[in-house]
Formats: C-alpha cells, sequence, structure tokens
C-alpha cells in the first residue's frame, strides 16, 4: 500500500468527497476542515470543477498503475497497489492531467495565512503579533524568502525577531512600517479612531505614500496620524495604553507636546515657560492632575480657553 504524506492524504480525501464516495466520518471531517480556513471552500470548488470538467474516461487498472508510476517520478519512490477505487483512479488521471504542478498542493502551501484577534501568532522566523479583538492579519505567501512581510487591520502588539538580511514590513494601507527587530504596537486607523505607533524598543520606520510622510521612532515614541491629518509624533511614552509618562530633565515645551498627542488636547505656555527642566512620571493620570503637577513645578497658573489649555507665567 502506497504511504502518503499529509497533502498528499488529504488530497485523496477531498476526491473522495467529491466524488460522493466519503463515508459519513469522512464528510464531516471534510465540513471541518471548509470551515477552518476562508480559502478551503473555493479551493475545494476548484476541485469539484476540474474533477467535473474532466471529459469522461474509462478508467482500468493499467490505467492506473501507470498514472501512479508517473506521478511518483515527482514525489519519490512509490510502492503501487492495483486495489485502489475509483477515487484513487481519479486522483491519480486528474495529477497526471493538471501537468508537472501539483497545482493544488502548490496552492496549499504558497497561500497567504490569515489570523483573527484576539489570538497570537506565531511566525516561522521567531516573531509573534499578539492581535486584539477583530483585528485581522495576513502574512504573505512568500514570507522570509526575501523579506517578511505581513498586512494589519486593527491593533496588535509586534515582538519581532531581528534579521538584518530580510526586512520585516507591516502592510498597513497607505501607509508601511519597516523594521529589523524591536517590540512595538499598531493600531490602524478607523472612522473615529486615529492611525497609531508606539515603539517599545528597537527602531521602526513608519511611511505614508500619500502625504510622502515618513519618520523613525525609537523607544518611548509615540506616532499618531488622523484623516488627512500628517504625523504627530512625541517621546517620553513608556506605555501608550496605560499612560505611564516618563521625564528626566526634559524642557517644557517637549512634555507639553506628549501631553498634547496622548490627551489629544492643546496645551501652549508662555515663551519663558517652555525651556524649564521637568523631571517627573506619570501613570494613568488624568490630564487635569499632569497639568496641575507642570503648573506647581514651573510656577505657572492653567488658563483655559475654547483653543485648548495655556501655561502663563505666575506673577510675582
Amino acid at each position: 500500500m502506497t504511504k502518503l504524506n499529509a497533502d498528499e492524504a488529504l488530497y485523496a480525501l477531498l476526491c473522495k468527497y467529491v466524488l460522493g464516495e466519503a463515508d459519513v466520518t469522512e464528510r464531516q471531517w471534510v465540513d471541518e476542515w471548509l470551515k477552518s480556513d476562508p480559502e478551503h471552500p473555493a479551493l475545494l470548488a476548484s476541485l469539484d470543477k476540474l474533477l467535473k470538467g474532466q471529459p469522461v474516461i474509462q478508467v482500468t487498472p493499467e490505467d492506473t498503475e501507470r498514472a501512479w508510476q508517473s506521478l511518483s517520478s515527482h514525489i519519490g519512490s512509490m510502492k503501487v497497489s492495483h486495489t485502489r477505487r475509483s477515487w484513487w483512479a481519479a486522483a491519480a488521471v486528474l495529477l497526471i492531467a493538471a501537468g508537472t504542478g501539483w497545482w493544488w498542493l502548490t496552492a496549499s502551501r504558497n497561500r497567504v495565512q490569515r489570523y483573527t484577534g484576539p489570538v497570537v501568532a506565531y511566525l516561522k522566523d521567531g516573531s509573534t503579533i499578539q492581535l486584539e479583538d477583530n483585528a485581522l492579519l495576513e502574512v504573505s505567501s512568500g514570507f522570509g524568502k526575501v523579506q517578511r512581510e505581513v498586512s494589519l487591520e486593527g491593533k496588535a502588539l509586534f515582538t519581532v525577531t531581528s534579521d538584518a538580511a530580510r526586512p520585516f514590513i507591516v502592510k498597513l494601507g497607505e501607509r508601511t512600517i519597516r523594521v529589523l527587530g524591536t517590540r512595538f504596537m499598531v493600531e490602524t486607523a478607523g472612522k473615529t479612531s486615529p492611525f497609531r505607533v508606539h515603539v517599545d524598543t528597537g527602531e521602526v520606520m513608519v511611511c505614508d505614500s500619500r502625504s510622502n510622510d515618513s519618520v523613525v521612532l525609537s523607544a518611548g515614541m509615540l506616532l499618531e496620524q488622523r484623516y488627512k491629518e500628517r504625523f504627530r509624533v512625541a517621546a517620553h511614552v513608556a506605555d501608550a495604553v496605560g499612560k505611564q509618562l516618563s521625564f528626566t530633565d526634559t524642557p517644557l515645551s517637549e512634555v507639553l507636546q506628549t501631553i498634547g498627542l496622548v490627551y489629544n488636547i492643546t496645551v501652549t505656555a508662555d515663551s519663558t515657560l517652555l525651556e524649564l527642566p521637568v523631571t517627573a512620571t506619570f501613570t494613568g493620570e488624568t490630564a487635569n492632575n499632569i497639568l496641575a503637577s507642570l503648573a506647581f513645578m514651573t510656577n505657572a497658573t492653567i488658563e483655559k480657553g475654547a483653543s485648548g489649555v495655556t501655561l502663563k507665567k505666575h506673577d510675582e
């Protein structure tokens, strides 16, 4: 009896299914297989079309023997039995009729891999991608050969294995992120939410083909882009989700830029205050609490207006 590898066994089982010769257990298995990947129904439909589109062939044991012997030159040495049923004959003749390509097996090996969150995707280069609810990740069929390319919709945390010879590329519509090895968070833009990238370690380059905008982000930097706007970037962000901000002798101008981006507010200050150094760490604080602390540290007062918040130098 011929020993089949997993791909060959699956191909033979699908032939049985299409020809109506699969038993109850086999049909249940194929039904579950069809549900496991959105590409599987299309693959089965192609097999069904090819099987039923072939001219009527009277298959004899001799025909089957010749087909399997011809096929064996592509898949290695085989011991062939004459006692196969018609579905084995159909599988053999179909593979020969399809040419030298192993069309179905090639498609299964080269297809795009898809992951839907919440799930952790473990890629063959050692990288991991933690997808949040409803996020969609697609891994290109040629992943790892020349470069490592994936596409993302939604929010995900990337931990990328370093490989200088094969850059890691994340496609996000018109935007692209290029990285050699790092840990970073990506949140693609929605109808009401902005596009965001936060880098924990390493460096990434973010590009937008529409605006010809590009920027290199390093650890602790946060990028945000709202609809039809240019990139906005801030540093000193240890945790974008938990709103952990860390400043050490940082000019007040940089501190206000970070607060404005993280909390989506407009904050300005008198020019005499902008170069004052700030050393502080804030974790999960409200914008009002942070501004009150900054006003105390810089001896300033807070003025709120229609256009935002201003720190004014306190009159002596």
